[in-house]
């Protein structure tokens, strides 16, 4: 007997149709072969055993569907299909997919589950839910399926905690969220406090780690966690190399050491553990400063800008120092009215010098002249004096620095006996190319 059937799923709206059955198998077949076309991500032995299906059972025309619901509830494809034949006894079976682009998946990351490695937790999630590859779909069950699986593992080793899953959401380099763009799925474990003991920098030398200790002192005691280990490593121990000419340094993702609690100071309770942080760093060459060039800057003359850069030829560049310089470049051409000035360092290396040459690019912007000025939470009298000392007349340049000397200046004008609380707010108007100030002065 020849029969074929077949059948998509379409899994965001979970819906189903049949096309034109000419036989259907409602009795157990021996299944003897699953071919699986169209993905380029799986082998066919992680398709069969996602599906739940094993060569040699009996099998029949639910067993085929279960087996497509269970691969397009996953997310991960965007049509799941199959068709197959049956010959006496026998029945084969083909499964036809159509993988879900890369747009659709994100990274999974585990946040604190401490008592395995990433290499671990990616074999035993491989076995637990074999379609698991660290990506995981928007949509579909995988990340539930994830979750169970990591929950079976603590519970088989007897292990504190409970394993949960959040959807991060996308963020500006300084790490704030922006938007509902999803970047990554974390898995983390609660009901458990997991407290940092040491912090322990695999990879750097002797006087480093002395220095990179000193840093990682404040962290005794607070709450292990991947990301606030990554933005400590970016904010807190990265400065420590870039400060030294290691332009290149670099920390991998965190892992932990789980103490015994015999090594614990304190006597733990269940849903307490205490570990050694490990955060392992590559910390790259030294490159010392080969020169610089100012691009762009035509406002300012060169001369007075390079009295601000303090990065000595021939010495290990110190990009934190050079940050600052930068930041002192912008303070002084907004205080010259360019408002939506951008200063940036394009670092060229030369890698068989170990040298580092600067291209310090300026985009100036559009002159900002003086607008309006509004003084508010002061009496009449006090209004009109304060008025009177600001200098900075409408159709001047705007001084963004002048503004707090004012304020310092001003403070002999207000009443006496009285706290004041001032919030100054400067409105820039990209289309009149201005600047209103708003002083506003409040009792405390």
């Amino acid at each position: 007997m020849l029969c074929y059937c077949f059948v998509w799923i379409l899994p965001v709206a979970a819906a189903q149709k049949s096309a034109k059955n000419y036989s259907v198998v409602d009795t157990g077949y021996k299944l003897v072969a699953v071919k699986v076309t169209g993905t380029a991500r799986y082998s066919d032995k992680e398709i069969i055993a996602a599906s739940g299906l094993q060569i040699g059972q009996n099998a029949a025309e639910g067993d085929f569907k279960e087996a497509v619901r269970r691969l397009g509830d996953s997310g991960l494809f965007s049509d799941v299909m199959y068709s197959f034949t049956s010959t006496g006894s026998t029945v084969k079976l083909e499964l036809q997919l159509s993988d879900n682009g890369k747009a659709k998946l994100v990274p999974a990351h585990f946040e604190n589950i401490v008592w395995f490695t990433d290499d671990e937790l990616q074999a035993a999630l491989q076995i637990r839910v074999p379609l698991f590859k660290k990506l995981l779909p928007l949509s579909g069950n995988l990340p539930d399926k994830v979750s169970e699986a990591l929950q079976a593992m603590l519970t088989e080793k007897q292990l504190p905690g409970r394993v949960d899953y959040l959807r991060e959401g996308a963020g500006d380099e300084s790490g704030e969220k922006s938007g509902d763009e999803v970047r990554g799925i974390v898995f983390r474990v609660d009901e458990i406090s997991i407290r940092i003991r040491d912090v322990e920098f695999p990879g750097a030398s002797p006087e480093q780690t002395a220095l990179l200790e000193t840093v990682a002192r404040r962290l005794a005691g607070s709450e292990y966690g991947r990301t606030n280990l990554a933005a400590t490593a970016r904010f807190d121990f990265l400065p420590v190399y870039l400060q030294r000419g290691y332009l290149k340094a670099a920390f991998a993702p965190s892992d932990a050491h789980v103490l015994p609690p015999s090594l614990s100071s304190d006597a733990q309770a269940p849903a307490e553990l205490e570990v050694d942080a490990i955060v392992p760093v590559t910390p790259g060459k030294v490159y010392a400063t080969s020169g610089l060039d100012w691009k762009g800057a035509s406002a300012i003359s060169a001369s007075e800008l390079a009295a601000l850069i303090h990065l000595p030829l021939d010495q290990p560049a110190n990009a934190v120092r050079l940050a600052s310089d930068l930041e002192n470049v912008s303070r002084l051409y907004r205080s010259r009215g360019y408002m939506m000035v951008q200063v940036t360092p394009d670092a060229q290396l030369n890698e068989e010098k170990s040298t580092v040459h600067y291209d310090l690019k300026v985009v100036e912007g559009d002159l900002y002249k003086m607008g309006e000025l509004e003084i508010t939470g002061l009496d009449t009298q006090a209004r009109s004096k304060v008025l009177a000392a600001w200098t900075l007349q409408a159709g001047q340049p705007y001084n963004a620095e002048y503004s707090k000397k004012f304020l310092r200046d001003a403070d002999s004008l207000l009443p006496r006996g009285v706290a004041w609380a001032v919030q100054v707010h400067e409105t820039p108007d990209a289309r009149d190319k201005t600047v209103d100030v708003e002083i506003h002065y409040k009792q405390q």
